[in-house]
């Protein structure tokens, strides 16, 4: 495997690579840039606490630009606590996402422009979505989203050309389609309502 130039991550003063070639803090908390090549499924190590800006798209961290990942899935322990924005922004092979059960917000763009996605399982303790969060997901076919939802920013699933339902918890359709805007409103089932 081709060693990839990571001293451009000025704020750790050394790193990590896995078997895989993704880069991590020497801690293991930060996960700071997702391998490239021939790797379609990707199991972020157990212990990662954060996902940095960028480190599954084209850009590395502090906007360095590498090949873009063309990962398909990826496992997210539970241990991961907290995403940043821009996460995931255009990593365009990107299908399927199992996110850590323990995040609480799912930020702003972090899904921005992955083209391929095609569902998304918000899980149950996540309480807000920002603005732009899957914006451009233009394969996204359904949404599946937790009563915890108390916020979901502008624009969160424009663009989703694909989006067939956004479903939510039997008794809180009238909440989340006024969460919502009217373009993405309109997809909004109670799980009941599935066929």
């Amino acid at each position: 495997m081709e060693e990839r130039d990571i001293q451009h991550f000025e704020q750790f003063s050394d790193t990590i690579q896995d078997e895989y070639g993704g880069i991590y803090s020497a801690d293991g908390v930060w996960l700071l840039l997702a391998p490239i090549g021939k790797f379609k499924t990707y199991k972020i190590k157990d212990g990662t606490q954060i996902i940095a800006q960028h480190s599954f798209c084209g850009k590395g961290y502090d906007e360095i630009y590498f090949d873009p990942s063309d990962i398909v899935e990826v496992e997210m322990p539970n241990s991961v606590v907290y995403l940043e924005e821009w996460a995931f922004e255009q990593c365009q092979d990107l299908k399927r996402i199992r996110l850590s059960q323990s995040i609480r917000k799912i930020p702003y763009y972090c899904f921005w422009r992955c083209i391929s996605l095609e569902s998304i399982v918000i899980p149950k303790l996540v309480s807000i979505i920002e603005a732009g969060a899957f914006n451009w997901c233009k394969s996204l076919r359904s949404v599946y989203l937790p009563k915890s939802i108390c916020e979901i920013g502008e624009g969160a699933f424009t663009s989703c050309e694909s989006l067939e339902k956004i479903i939510v918890p039997y008794g809180t359709k009238e909440r989340f389609v006024a969460m919502l805007d009217e373009e993405s409103a309109r997809f909004v089932v109670e799980e009941d309502e599935i066929n």
